[in-house]
């Protein structure tokens, strides 16, 4: 190969110089562009996914109290407050009551009426971004149904996207016959009015809505939790029925022991609602897991400081203390000591969210609908010999089929009936009347669950069953005597 002189190759490698630096400098600008689209596309992004959640969260604004602390935006920085901690005292500043802006005259039916539109479709129709109605605050009524206050869990995880518990399993196999008559739904306001309309003209008296501490949740999945509480609260329907929640103390929801004070300031903005349940003259509150409690302060000694500062910050926000109930499953085996740490603790009244495999039930086997009636009334009968308050609980139901990620563990009880249903409602019925010492003043019943569709605990109007177990609710319930079956 011949060389080139010198002088033109110094002169030749200049222009390829002032070339290379203008597509390096081309390069880095095409680069930097690809970064701002990118970045761009990824705002773009968090703005959808954050849309739903920044409108819901508006009913802060609305509802005097309420801190972020209960908002489903992932990425709350909740405002200082005072730090509890288990040796702390309960010294506190008094929070102002809320004053209603309006009243209205309830109204209350006790027979089932399809107030809903039945639909036939299984497509699943995620809501939209939700225009909540300004909060008009109930008048004060304490609703009850023949004498009895009826309460029912409400979950709020029947929802498309993001909480995807509307699987295939529901969707597309048999079960979907089971697909409530107001359909599968995401919690809406028109969803959550209609529920209220069916749950109330059946006798429930209020809703015990499954409550999540959503802000420690890293999953987005999880965010949507609380959203049928807060169209309970902007609902039309909402003078007919009154409410209380229920704390889900478990993974991913623990908090620390330091977080109790944020946690308390948001169940005052509640506890002071109006419409909001009331056992002895208190705010009732539930609490899921006294073994999550345990997790959470360590001891007994402090779980009982913690509820002391919860009912000394609702005095002083003007209330007369809350009512505190655990729920705590008495199963055959149960160990007596256990009665007593509770009572340690200074929990308030006993009762449950469910109870089922207490007979040696196995996987993927059914067993009769009638253990599970049995293994619920041993409860109560067993809570007798230890003398502590209790709310008897009705498990309407249970059944993993319906639960697409327990299929190779479901435990199966087979053979509902809404008749079967209707007796053991009459069974708690008669306990009740017939343990004035052991239950509270206000004759109170618990049912698992108004919509737990995915556990076979769901006692929403369904388009295989349509009414039969609301009207079989409202038979029991409304009937002169207690009827026995």
């Amino acid at each position: 190969m011949t060389s080139k002189p010198p002088t033109a190759r110094r002169q030749g490698t200049q222009p390829i110089a002032r070339n290379n630096a203008r597509g390096a400098r081309a390069a880095i600008i095409a680069a930097l562009g690809l970064l701002l689209a990118f970045a761009v596309l990824l705002h773009g992004s968090a703005i959808t996914r954050t849309a739903r959640a920044t409108s819901l969260s508006s009913y802060h604004d609305t509802l005097p109290g309420l801190t972020s602390t209960d908002t489903a935006t992932p990425d709350v920085t909740p405002t200082a407050t005072p730090t509890f901690r288990p040796t702390d005292t309960a010294t506190v500043t008094p929070t102002p009551t809320i004053t209603p802006t309006r009243t209205a005259t309830p109204t209350r039916t006790a027979t089932p009426t399809a107030t809903a539109t039945p639909t036939n479709t299984a497509t699943a129709t995620p809501s939209p971004t939700a225009t909540l109605r300004p909060i008009t605050l109930p008048p004060p009524v304490v609703h009850r149904t023949n004498g009895y206050q009826v309460g029912a869990y409400y979950f709020s995880g029947w929802t498309h996207a993001p909480n995807d518990n509307l699987t295939p399993l529901l969707l597309n196999s048999p079960l979907r016959t089971h697909e409530p008559l107001i359909g599968w739904y995401d919690d809406s306001q028109r969803t959550v009015d209609q529920s209220i309309d069916q749950a109330a003209a059946a006798g429930v008296t209020f809703f015990a809505f499954d409550w999540y501490d959503t802000a420690l949740s890293r999953y987005r999945t999880d965010r949507s939790l609380n959203e049928g509480l807060l169209y309970y609260l902007h609902a039309a329907e909402r003078p007919r029925m009154n409410f209380c929640l229920n704390v889900i103390d478990q993974e991913p929801f623990l908090p620390k022991a330091s977080r109790w004070s944020r946690l308390v300031t948001v169940w005052l903005s509640y506890f002071k609602q109006p419409d909001y349940v009331r056992v002895n003259g208190k705010p009732l509150l539930i609490i899921f897991s006294p073994e999550h409690m345990r997790d959470i302060f360590s001891s007994s000694r402090n779980i009982h400081r913690a509820l002391d500062y919860l009912r000394a910050r609702a005095r002083a926000a003007g209330l007369p203390g809350v009512t505190v109930a655990i729920s705590a499953s008495l199963h055959p085996r149960y160990n007596p000591t256990r009665i007593g740490q509770l009572r340690s603790e200074g929990y308030d009244v006993l009762t449950g969210y469910n109870y089922h495999a207490f007979g040696g039930e196995q996987y993927r086997r059914p067993v009769p609908y009638a253990r599970l009636v049995q293994e619920n009334r041993g409860v109560w009968d067993r809570v007798l010999k230890y003398g502590e308050p209790y709310i008897p609980v009705i498990t309407s139901g249970w059944d993993q089929r319906y639960s697409y990620r327990e299929q190779s563990r479901a435990i199966i009880y087979d053979g509902r009936t809404a008749q079967a249903f209707g007796c053991y409602v009459a069974a708690a019925r008669h306990w009740v009347d017939t343990h004035p010492r052991n239950t509270v003043k206000e004759k109170m019943i618990m049912i698992f669950a108004w919509n737990e569709s995915g556990e076979g605990g769901a006692i929403i109007p369904n388009r295989a069953d349509r009414y039969a177990y609301t009207t079989a609710l409202s038979g029991a319930i409304n009937a002169p005597t207690a009827p026995r079956c």
